[in-house]
Order: C-alpha cells, then structure tokens, then sequence
C-alpha cells in the first residue's frame, strides 16, 4: 500500500516545488493542503489548478487564514484545526512538506500524528531568500520568546519557535535548489536537491499553461523580449523617491541598445501601471502572470532585472540559460550568495550585448 503524503502550500511557488517534488515520487498518494489564503480571495492561481488535469495531487483542499478581524481568524483556525486533526486519522501520512515550518497549520499536523503515534516525516521546500540567509526576525528576543510564550499559550505546547525557516526540529529533510550554499542551521537536515529539469516536464508546463491563460497572457506577445523587468509591492516605490528614476534611467539606458522590454508589477499592487512605463514604450505583463509560469515562455537568453528577492533565485535555479540581474545592493549577504549564482548586478548588463 503506498503511502500518503500531505504538502502544505501557502504560495504559487511553493505549489511549483510541490508539485516538482510530487512528480518524482510517484510511489506515495500525494495530497494537497493550500493554507493561509485571504478569505476574500482564496488562491491566485485556483482556476488554473482546477483546470489543471496532469495534477499529481489525488486530493486538494483550501483553508483560509487571513480575516480582517482577530476573532474570526481564531474560529476560522479551530475550524481548521479539526479538519487537519479529521485528515491525519483519514490518511495516516508517511511524509509532510511545506514551504514555512512556522505555519501554524503544518506544527498542527506534526503535533497529531505524533498525538496518534504516526510516524511522519517533516519535510521542508526551498522557499527562496530565507533558505539562504537564515530569517534575522527568528533570533530576535520579541519571536524567540514573546512571540514564541504566546503561541504556546495560545495553541498548545506542540509549538516549536523555529530558529530559522525550515529550521524547526518538526522538519528531518530539506529540498532545495542550491544545497551548497544553505544556512548552516539547515545543513543538519538530511538535504535533498530539487532538480529544475522537472520543471519543462510536460505536467508543470500544462500547469504553466493554464496559469498564463487565466491571467490572459498570450505567450506569442513575449516572444521576442530582450529583458523583462520584475518590479517589486508599491510599497518600495513610496519609500525610495529615487526608485522610479532608477528604473526609468535604466529603461532609457537599454532602448539606446534597441531592445525590446516588458515590466510586470507586483500582483498586490494597487494598479496596473504605477510607473507609466508604458508611455516609454515598455510592454507591460499582467501582474497575475506569476513568475514561475512566465519563464517557461519566456525566448533563450531573455535577460530578468528584479529587486534583491526570491525572484532572482527562482529564475536562477528553473531557467539556467538566462543572464539574471539585481538592481539593488543593500543586503550583503544575498549578494554574495547571488555572485555564487552568477547573478549579476544590473550595472554590468550595461556593458552587455544581448
């Protein structure tokens, strides 16, 4: 009888290496749980997934977590508590992955199977920057033992304070994407290598599909794209008054080059075109086309400019043929993790012919 796996998602990124994961063990039933949805919203890219038929998960079920108001997220978390609880007596799972070990729901989990004396194993996917760096906030003295007191009182002693993502003593294994430059924290972990070739695999590339079709991206129109900016949440636009001149200058730099360029804008944003990049002749990708469905249309050598983020990693590590750039130089560490890479600063794509 195989066994059955549960894999936590909270991300499209985390449903990518989820499903890479998934495709490989075709000997376990692999279930699906997306967590820590807006209730108004639910999961971005749901449309596609329901559409999706090559899906390796046998099962998918959806529980929000984010409400407006603190007591109807804490009757929406018992609520999902039960079902959880409900769930780990129906499948009795071997093995559960997720995204960010300080999901209440995973700990949950964790904490019943051990309860009911189900032997699983925790499992822990490469969820970008945090992976490498380590998360500071995790060793500061309001998370290691306020946030941590109050937790355990909230929820139950089951809680365990992560040191780091992924670094909780739930999680025995990590799957990542570069194992050579991971925390130290995680290095304990049994460590596995997520292979990008499953990524052109033709089960990801119909979810890749179905992605773009449901955000209305015509995979023809970015064809013949040089370089594809992916700019960051609104946010960074308020705070840094020189971003947009930064961005405009780079754009400006690059036309004088003839090529062609697209932007997409962060999918939280409050508008479509919060820049006017397109009055500069700029093509703008719908927000909703998630990164990761992007790449797999995205033309040989077409070359991504993007803040300091995740974005830079998962460009890296799916599509290994494209030059990668960061535009911003404030984090020290993550640049020398990038250089390792071979992402570049976008100074140097200046000095480049595409």
């Amino acid at each position: 009888m195989s066994a059955n796996s549960i894999y936590f998602v909270s991300t499209v990124l985390h449903l990518y290496v989820a499903s890479t994961i998934a495709l490989q063990r075709k000997d376990e039933n692999a279930h699906l749980v997306i967590i820590d949805q807006p209730e108004s919203s639910g999961f971005p890219v749901m449309e596609a997934y329901n559409n999706w038929q090559s899906s390796p998960f046998i099962t998918t079920r959806q529980y929000f977590g984010r409400y407006k108001k603190h007591a109807e997220k804490l009757k929406a978390r018992r609520e999902t508590f039960q079902k959880l609880q409900k769930l780990i007596q129906e499948l009795q799972p071997g093995h559960m992955f997720v995204g960010n070990d300080r999901r209440i729901e995973f700990q949950y989990s964790m904490a019943q199977c051990q309860k009911q004396g189900i032997n699983c194993i925790g499992h822990y996917m490469d969820e970008g920057v945090f992976t490498y760096t380590g998360r500071k906030a995790s060793s500061q003295l309001s998370d290691k033992y306020v946030d941590n007191a109050i937790k355990k009182l909230t929820y139950g002693l089951w809680w365990k304070n992560p040191p780091t993502i992924g670094g909780s003593e739930w999680i025995s294994e990590v799957h990542v994407a570069f194992p050579e430059l991971i925390h130290p924290l995680l290095q304990s972990k049994v460590v596995n290598h997520l292979n990008s070739e499953q990524f052109q695999s033709q089960e990801l590339i119909e979810l890749s599909t179905r992605i773009l079709q449901q955000c209305k991206l015509d995979s023809e129109s970015v064809k013949e794209l040089n370089v594809v900016l992916t700019l960051p949440h609104e946010s960074i636009f308020a705070a840094n008054a020189e971003y947009e001149h930064q961005i405009k200058d780079l754009i400006t730099e690059l036309q004088s080059k003839q090529l062609k360029i697209a932007a997409k804008y962060h999918p939280r944003n409050s508008g479509e075109d919060l820049l006017n990049l397109r009055e500069s002749g700029v093509q703008i990708i719908p927000s909703a086309a998630v990164l990761e469905a992007l790449l797999t249309v995205l033309p040989e050598r077409t070359a991504i400019i993007g803040d300091m983020s995740s974005t830079m990693l998962i460009t890296r590590w799916l599509r290994e043929d494209m030059p990668v750039y960061y535009l911003n130089d404030n984090n020290p560490h993550l640049i020398e993790i990038l250089h390792q890479i071979e992402v570049s600063s976008f100074a140097d794509l200046l000095y480049i012919d595409l």
